[in-house]
């Protein structure tokens, strides 16, 4: 079984203002979770039989090119006492629009359609929405429940009074940049590896 992951990933300006952050938490912290992980924006991560599969299916699509759209990251959000670390999810949102949460549905119908994603893990959601769309897809968090963001790290043992989260939740900004193709990964523990590219969005 592998673990694949659909990236959307961004430009230099706002790479380089995560990556500074990613900085400030490890001088700060040291070594968190996340923290070695490429800027991006997850589109969905699901568990298949065999990499030849998946690119199978979008053999047919290497020649279609989809019209780039925009993305937009804005405030400072975290996920307190993120089940999936055991720590407090520092991030930024990606403003959530129709087209961002159409292509995410798209390529989960567009391979679940075609392969066969392992949907073992059920029993990890209580949510009934979020264990519905595992069933469904093999991917909790789609369409309304789904909060688009991109992950600074995931600190554990920080106390909700801690000086930093104030400063974190207190730098607001607004950075703009244009998508031109989705990429998909192998994920093995904290390591991704690079499979291919899709331009057909």
């Amino acid at each position: 079984m592998y673990k694949i992951a659909a990236f959307i990933e961004f430009d230099k300006k706002i790479t380089n203002k995560i990556l500074s952050q990613k900085k400030v938490v490890k001088k700060k912290f040291g070594n968190q979770i996340y923290l070695k992980h490429p800027v991006h924006l997850t589109l969905f991560t699901l568990n298949i039989k065999k990499i030849s599969e998946l690119r199978n299916i979008y053999t047919n699509d290497k020649d279609k090119q989809s019209k780039p759209f925009s993305i937009i990251i804005t405030r400072p959000g975290i996920f307190y006492n993120d089940p999936l670390t055991g720590g407090h999810t520092f991030f930024h949102h990606i403003k959530k629009d129709k087209k961002i949460s159409e292509i995410q549905l798209k390529h989960l119908k567009k391979i679940n359609k075609k392969l066969n994603v392992f949907k073992n893990n059920i029993k990890l959601f209580k949510n009934d929405i979020l264990k519905n769309n595992y069933k469904k897809y093999g991917f909790p968090f789609v369409d309304k429940i789904w909060v688009p963001h991109t992950t600074i790290a995931s600190i554990k043992n920080l106390k909700k009074n801690n000086k930093y989260i104030k400063q974190f939740l207190s730098k607001k900004i607004e950075l703009k940049c244009f998508v031109e193709e989705i990429k998909f990964y192998k994920i093995i523990k904290n390591r991704h590896e690079f499979l291919f590219n899709v331009k057909d969005f």
